[in-house]
């Protein structure tokens, strides 16, 4: 009986599919009748990008079914309405189910709670008989709803801010004397169609596949928002870096495992996967992880001298015939995976699929499958093989019958020596052995420059092995020819500096720093990997502030190279002494901890400064000039920032600012240069480091218009209760402004967030200087201002050298000490940190 009923229900459900399918079908079928006029290749592509992704979400769903109207039933042998039912579903597992009805109507609530859910299904069924027939059915992505809630929130928040485009908008310019007037809440210029919204959700018409529509009521609340909501103004928060996986290279692709909240096709085997699959950070091509070891082609990172011997003998190279069409049917792109958007590449040989953006990126393999290729590719790795061990047992074979013969040869009784016989000897073996002369020593080859050939005067002189001369020689040459190459050669270049004069070591050692020297006195502040506090020199009484970082989690975490690379920075500030950057006094180390040594400001964050009272607009610009000025240097010198907010911008006492903290700096990153860290703090992160595509400088002049925007109007232009709610809002909303702000700040801002990198103000290779001419800061003297003569808008005030009201009093009230660390680092571990020590010339 179990297994019959188990039979059954399998039917059923088999029936249901069939159904459902014939819906499906017959709204393809509507949807093919309509007409869609030509797009542009790659306008559905941008779209795409720019969307955020939506991920699986935790929370209370609400709905409410009302009604339904224009719904399809199914044939019925009497006059009377049939009865209908409505079922929820959530990810395929049903969660509800209303009353049977004659009138379309239910008005039935529904409380689900869903973990890491992604979609509802809503489905109307007629119930002509005992089984159930699907009229009508609905998909909705929850994360849509909360992002939904999300707009409709700030739009109903409150008045007097809208998006630049919008005519109500008056361009008059603002007083430039006080701030602008800063409501926490802002309104969004977008209104549903036919939706109307409460305090406990949305209600709407949806429409209902194949012809229908049904009135919900939906409602959404997120598990474990964060405790600082939306609209509570500018807040602190903690910059992250995203730590990748583990790289796995083939044919130059660095495949990175990654979660696909979405139907992903992969590009070897053609099949469709969700969760985890493989993806290459560079040409973000895609595949399951048990196929990233069959691609055979090569990435575009990877030049064709260095392709694999056996790709090159794969001898076919038929480029695609790539043509625009528009796309009505589901498809996937064959290399990154993602269903394509309306416009779409399409081969007109072979019939594959892309992205317009991935059409370059497709191997010229048109009429082969990657498969295919693979599975020719390993025929002819075994055919290799198979040659290569014929020839290694024929030379095996020949070696042996060799040493057979002459195994016979010693057996026979030996000769006499006379002169014939040593003239044959000769005849066989004209010269000696090189290694009977000259031996090898490593020490010898090391010591030998690149650009000077190695004298070997004993193999060039073919005489009797009587004569003693090839050991003195090699003695010779051992310990005279590095003293000829440090006269004759330039040294090898190394990552390691050359070691010192004697009279640098001499400074170096009389300005030796260390733990002992100094005295704490208080905790600034607390980050990632550590803690700032408050230090003075015990023979100077200079105070400074001391970054103090564990070694342990240093290692755990993989940072050594990027605290190396911040020590870097800080000297590439010292050297120019740069007014704006917080400069390095000296860094050191001990057996658990590494510290940096740097100037102490005194005044505090602007964050601190704009909570209390916020900003003028001649203090804004005032800022935004400076900053501006840091953030060209750091980019003269090939660096990067990254990290730029408010909490990260020192006030000294005479009033000028200082950038601090340069962790997540990246050097090497000239004008063309790109980089793909996902790092940064939420609300200032540029949308194509969220997008994880490759990135330039630009992201820091993103960063600086949502710098200026928090200064001016005292609140985030990008806000959400978590970091998804955030990261929508970059890549999706409309900036808001207040109605009566000044035309020059609208446009810089405007200039500055523009979501394409390539149009975004200073992205070109002028960088600051198209910035700079921008008339925001239109009677800036940018000449005075680096040298500190214009005078500031505000000066910082405290009662004494070691009064810390001007930071967070969560930090200051801490006992400033060094907590003990009970394990012990291994001598490799040690190594890591060799050579950190640093004093500078100030």
């Amino acid at each position: 009986p179990k297994n019959k009923r188990s039979i059954a229900e399998v039917q059923i459900k088999t029936w249901e599919s069939k159904e459902k399918i014939s819906l499906l079908t017959r709204s393809l079928h509507k949807y093919k009748q309509l007409y869609i006029g030509d797009l542009d290749g790659d306008e559905g592509d941008i779209e795409t990008e720019n969307r955020a992704t939506r991920r699986p979400v935790t929370g209370n769903l609400s709905i409410r079914v009302l009604q339904a109207r224009f719904i399809a039933h199914s044939p019925a042998r009497t006059k009377k309405d049939p009865e209908t039912v409505v079922v929820i579903k959530v990810d395929g597992s049903q969660k509800g189910k209303t009353r049977t009805t004659r009138n379309d109507r239910w008005n039935e609530d529904f409380e689900i709670y869903v973990e890491k859910a992604s979609e509802a299904e809503i489905t109307i069924y007629d119930k002509p008989n005992e089984n159930l027939v699907p009229i009508g059915l609905m998909w909705i992505k929850i994360s849509d709803i909360a992002e939904e809630l999300r707009k409709k929130k700030i739009e109903t928040g409150g008045g007097g801010w809208v998006t630049a485009s919008n005519p109500q908008f008056d361009m008059q310019s603002f007083p430039q004397s006080e701030p602008y007037g800063i409501p926490y809440s802002s309104a969004q210029a977008q209104q549903g169609v036919g939706s109307t919204v409460t305090q406990d959700g949305i209600e709407a018409w949806f429409e209902i596949e194949p012809v229908g529509q049904i009135l919900l009521k939906l409602n959404f609340v997120k598990e474990n928002a964060r405790t600082r909501p939306a609209d509570a103004g500018l807040g602190r928060q903690k910059a992250f870096r995203k730590r990748k996986g583990e790289v796995h290279e083939q044919n130059g692709h660095k495949f990175l495992q990654q979660i696909f909240y979405q139907i992903i096709k992969c590009a070897y085997c053609e099949e469709l996967f969700v969760n985890e699959g493989f993806r290459c950070e560079d040409c973000k091509l895609t595949c399951h992880r048990k196929c990233y070891t069959k691609i055979v082609t090569k990435c575009i990172c990877m030049s064709n001298s260095e392709m694999d011997s056996d790709y090159k003998q794969l001898n076919h190279r038929i480029p695609h015939r790539f043509e625009a069409i528009n796309n009505l049917t589901a498809n996937w792109c064959c290399h990154c995976g993602y269903m394509l958007p309306f416009s779409k590449k399409k081969c007109s040989e072979c019939n594959i699929t892309c992205h317009a953006k991935c059409a370059l990126l497709v191997p010229d393999f048109c009429g082969m499958s990657m498969r295919r290729a693979s599975e020719m590719i390993e025929q002819i790795q075994q055919a290799n093989i198979i040659r290569k061990n014929a020839i290694e047992d024929t030379n095996r074979i020949n070696s042996n019958r060799e040493k057979l013969n002459v195994d016979r040869v010693s057996d026979q009784p030996p000769k006499s020596p006379n002169l014939s016989s040593h003239n044959d000897l000769q005849d066989q073996n004209p010269y000696p052995p090189p290694q009977q002369y000259n031996p090898p020593s490593p020490k010898v080859t090391q010591d030998i420059p690149d650009n000077e050939p190695m004298q070997m005067p004993v193999m060039n002189t073919p005489v009797a092995p009587v004569a003693p001369v090839a050991p003195v020689t090699q003695v010779m040459q051992t310990y005279v020819q590095p003293t000829m190459q440090a006269s004759q050669t330039p040294p090898r270049t190394s990552s390691n500096p050359p070691p010192p004069s004697v009279d640098a070591s001499i400074i170096k050692q009389t300005r030796k720093v260390g733990l002992d020297d100094f005295n704490f006195l208080a905790v600034l502040g607390k980050g990632n990997f550590g803690k700032v506090m408050l230090a003075e020199e015990k023979y100077t009484k200079q105070l400074y502030a001391i970054k103090v970082l564990k070694k342990e989690f240093i290692i755990e975490n993989d940072e050594v190279e990027s605290t190396r690379s911040e020590k870097r920075v800080f000297q590439a500030a010292n050297h120019g002494r740069h007014p704006f950057l917080l400069g390095l006094h000296s860094c050191f180390q001990t057996d658990t901890r590494i510290y940096f040594v740097m100037e102490y400001i005194s005044g505090g964050d602007l964050m601190l400064h704009i909570q209390k009272t916020p900003f003028t607009y001649r203090q804004a610009q005032f800022y935004a000039a400076e900053v501006l000025l840091a953030l060209e240097y750091l980019h003269k010198q090939g660096i990067i920032y990254r990290d730029l907010k408010l909490d990260n911008i020192l006030l000294a006492l005479d009033g000028h600012i200082k950038i601090a903290d340069y962790g997540l700096c990246k050097e090497e990153m000239w004008y063309g240069k790109t980089t793909n860290t996902f790092c940064g703090t939420p609300e200032f992160m540029a949308p194509e480091i969220l997008l994880e595509q490759r990135y330039g400088r630009a992201v820091d002049w993103w960063a600086f218009g949502v710098l200026i925007y928090e200064m001016l109007l005292g609140q985030s232009p990008f806000r959400g209760d978590d970091e998804d709610e955030i990261f929508d809002a970059i890549l999706e909303d409309e900036i808001l402004y207040p109605i009566n702000m000044s035309r020059d700040s609208v446009s810089i801002l405007q200039k500055l967030l523009t979501r394409d990198p390539e149009r975004r103000l200073g992205s070109g290779k002028n960088d600051a200087e198209d910035i700079k001419r921008h008339p925001f800061f239109k009677g800036v003297n940018w000449d005075d201002m680096l040298s500190k003569k214009v005078p500031p808008p505000y000066y910082p005030t405290i009662a004494s050298a070691t009064d810390t009201s001007n930071f967070d009093e969560e930090f200051t009230r801490e006992v400033p000490v060094l907590t003990p660390v009970h394990s012990h680092l291994t001598t490799a571990n040690q190594e890591e940190f060799k050579g950190f020590s640093y004093v500078s010339n100030w």
